[in-house]
C-alpha cells in the first residue's frame, strides 16, 4: 500500500472512506475520482491532494501503475502541456525526459513548477519497468533495469498551475546587456537586480528577441540558457562560424497576482 501526495502539500490526516464502486469482470477496474463524486456524494472531495490505492484483499500494488492513477487525478485541472517526446532509448541507455532539458529545448512550452506528470510510450501505453518519474525532476528508464531488454520510447506531458496557462501578466521587455563581452547576459538573477519590482521571482514563460524586434532568433546563434526559471544568455565562444551573439531582450509572463499587486 502506498500514499501519494502532491509535491509541496503536508502530510493531512483528513480521509475519506475506502471506495470500491467497480471491479475488473468488465474492462478493467475504474475508480476515478469523477465516478466515485457521483456513486459517493460528500464522501469525497473534488480536489483531493492525495490518494491510496491498495486491493480489497490488502495485496500491494504495481508502483508505476499506481503513479500513473495518481497523476490522473491531476489531470483534471484545465491547465496541461502537450506531450513531449525529446529522447530515445537508443542513446545514453535508456530514455529520459528530464524537466531541466524539456525546459531548455522547449522554453515557454512548460511550465518551471509542474504540479503532475504523465508517462506514456508513443504508442500510449503506461507499462514501464522499474521507471522512475515525478514532476520536479521529470522521466528516466534505464535499459540496463529491463531485464535484458530495452526501454520503450516515452513521451511525457505536465499539470501546471491554472495561472500559467491563464496569465495576461506580462512585463515590459528588459535589455540589460550586449553581446561586446563574453555575450549577451539576460538572466533572471541580474535581472531582479537590475529591475527590482519590475519582474516577478517565478516566471511562468519568457519571450526573446532581438531588440531591432525581429521574430525570428537569428541562424547560427546558440543558447546556453533559455527558460522562465532562469532567463536567457548567449555566449559569444559558443557560437557557430565564430560569430557574435545577437543583441537580445526578453520579457516575462508572471502569476496575475504579481500584476494584481502593483
Amino acid at each position: 500500500m502506498r500514499r501519494l501526495y502532491l509535491v509541496g502539500f503536508p502530510l493531512l490526516e483528513c480521509r475519506t472512506p475506502w471506495f470500491d464502486r467497480d471491479d475488473p469482470s468488465g474492462l478493467g477496474d475504474n475508480e476515478k475520482l469523477s465516478l466515485l463524486l457521483i456513486r459517493y456524494p460528500l464522501q469525497v472531495c473534488t480536489q483531493p491532494i492525495a490518494i491510496e490505492v491498495t486491493t480489497v484483499s490488502g495485496s500491494p500494488w504495481s508502483f508505476f501503475w499506481g503513479l500513473n492513477f495518481f497523476f490522473s487525478v491531476l489531470y483534471s485541472l484545465a491547465c496541461v502541456t502537450r506531450w513531449f517526446d525529446s529522447d530515445n532509448p537508443e542513446t545514453n541507455g535508456g530514455d529520459s525526459e528530464l524537466l531541466t532539458f524539456l525546459l531548455n529545448k522547449y522554453p515557454g512550452e512548460i511550465c518551471p513548477n509542474p504540479l503532475g506528470i504523465e508517462a506514456q510510450t508513443i504508442s500510449n501505453h503506461v507499462l514501464c519497468v522499474f521507471c522512475r518519474y515525478n514532476p520536479t525532476t521529470g522521466f528516466s528508464c534505464l535499459n540496463a533495469n529491463q531485464g535484458g531488454g530495452v526501454c520503450a520510447d516515452y513521451k511525457v506531458r505536465f499539470t501546471c498551475p491554472e495561472d500559467w496557462c491563464s496569465s495576461e501578466c506580462m512585463t515590459p521587455w528588459f535589455d540589460r546587456d550586449d553581446p561586446s563581452g563574453l555575450g549577451d547576459n539576460e538572466k533572471l538573477s541580474l535581472l531582479l537586480i537590475r529591475y527590482p519590482l519590475q519582474v516577478c521571482t517565478q516566471p511562468i514563460a519568457i519571450e526573446v528577441t532581438t531588440v531591432s524586434g525581429s521574430p525570428v532568433l537569428p541562424p547560427g546563434n546558440n543558447f546556453v540558457v533559455y527558460n522562465p526559471v532562469f532567463g536567457f544568455a548567449c555566449v559569444n565562444a559558443g557560437q557557430t562560424g565564430g560569430g557574435l551573439c545577437a543583441d537580445y531582450k526578453v520579457r516575462f509572463s508572471c502569476p496575475a497576482k504579481f500584476c494584481a499587486s502593483e
